[in-house]
């Protein structure tokens, strides 16, 4: 008579320690959904952080490139000494990707025979970062972006933002930035970053509604 294989106690597959991994990969995946809003937080509070500042110092700085352009061609004698040496603006203002430098006859500060500089798009949930020269009136010059919908990334982000130029909440003459992270309805939430200080009345466009 043929008798049924035996196979050894220890053979088989251990069900017990598979059921405990199971068990634990459902616990660490729920703990994972339930945070996953914190999760997109962050990345979106570092997404904006890292592009306002980018994009804010790459703006100033060509702006400023359009000033210094002027001061080399006075010292050349090629423009008159008393041209604006900063982009000139609409009264309510001019997008910063169609600003041109007066000295040199309004030729775009972007992408042209002298500068391989391109204006990066806005931050996705920005509108476009705008420009006002308003010094002839004494308000000062600057240039500033809004969300299109404030929520607490962006707040988180811009608040960020600020904290890595001199900034501060109200007009001051001695900051670069003007952002208030109190202020979370559009139009009031604007990172306004200052060209030239104003003489006398900052522009309304370069401090909260």
């Amino acid at each position: 008579m043929n008798r049924s294989p035996r196979f050894h106690p220890s053979a088989g597959i251990a069900i017990g320690p598979i059921l405990f991994i199971l068990a634990l990969l459902a616990v660490i995946a729920a703990v994972m959904a339930s945070g996953s809003d914190g999760f997109q937080t962050a990345s979106g509070a570092d997404r904006i952080t890292a592009d306002i500042v980018a994009q804010a110092n790459l703006i100033r700085n060509t702006i400023n490139d359009c000033n210094m352009q002027y001061t080399l061609d006075v010292s050349m004698n090629s423009v008159n000494f008393n041209a604006d040496p900063y982009p000139t603006s609409a009264a309510t203002g001019t997008a910063v990707s169609a600003l041109g430098c007066a000295p040199t006859g309004d030729a775009s500060i972007w992408n042209t025979a002298t500068s391989n500089i391109l204006m990066p798009p806005p931050t996705q949930g920005f509108n476009v970062w705008m420009y006002i020269d308003a010094s002839a009136t004494g308000g000062g010059r600057c240039f500033w972006t809004s969300p299109t919908t404030p929520n607490a990334p962006i707040v988180e982000g811009l608040t960020r933002a600020a904290s890595k130029f001199n900034s501060a909440t109200v007009y001051s003459a001695t900051n670069e930035v003007l952002y208030d992270p109190s202020l979370t309805n559009n139009p009031y939430q604007k990172f306004v970053v200052w060209i030239t200080m104003p003489t006398s009345t900052p522009s309304s466009y370069c401090s909260f509604p």
